[in-house]
């Protein structure tokens, strides 16, 4: 799965965003980002909450890494 936003902006203005398929903190700067764009267009998204995902959530996201397989001689 590729690196995916969805926003959702309500009825009262409150925006929902959801990061999809970032691995460690690289959602933190794309949220930076993503604010200094809003910010550039006049509008000011303030976090108010950030509910981290779940183990299984973020491993139905992203795949776990491959195993590297090294070949070893043997004398």
């Amino acid at each position: 799965m590729g690196k995916k936003v969805d926003i959702e902006i309500g009825k009262n203005g409150q925006m929902k965003v959801e990061f999809s398929g970032f691995i460690g903190e690289d959602c933190f700067s794309e949220a930076e980002v993503l604010q200094g764009m809003l910010r550039e267009m006049g509008l000011w998204a303030i976090p108010v909450t950030v509910i981290p995902k779940t183990r299984a959530q973020l491993d139905a996201e992203v795949p776990a890494p491959a195993e590297s397989k090294k070949k070893v001689l043997l004398s």
